[in-house]
């Protein structure tokens, strides 16, 4: 989902928030610690991360892995993997090892698109 709220934002905008109040304090779930230096740095919405928060904390172990693969451990987990299939492959694989949930590609996809969509019908 690429659709843009009435202030110019995205669901990429508000979980890249969410992601930088993740490395601001606690790391959720099994996350390594990341901050990013390359980044423009931006205030972080806290009440926006805080609503970000709560939906994931609402979804299911495998999917919460998605969203946090995609966003708050991107860069340190899976930085070093050039392709986006590459990264998804490898998420994958992370996350049925620690889930014990295999994901096919497409059931991946789906999952992110369904909670970006939800963070955008939230949010914006």
């Amino acid at each position: 989902m690429t659709e843009t709220g009435s202030r110019g934002r995205t669901p990429d905008d508000l979980l890249w928030n969410w992601a930088r109040w993740c490395w601001s304090g606690e790391t959720v779930g099994n996350m390594a610690r990341y901050v990013s230096y390359e980044d423009d740095y931006r205030p972080i919405n806290t009440d926006h991360a805080l609503t970000v928060q709560a939906l994931h904390e609402a979804l299911p172990h495998h999917e919460q892995m998605i969203i946090i693969a995609e966003y708050p451990q991107k860069n340190v987990r899976f930085g070093h993997i050039e392709t986006a299939a590459g990264r998804c492959a490898a998420a994958r694989r992370w996350i049925a090892a620690v889930t014990g949930v295999a994901l096919t590609e497409p059931q991946y996809k789906l999952y992110l698109g369904f909670f970006k969509e939800m963070v955008g019908r939230k949010l914006l």
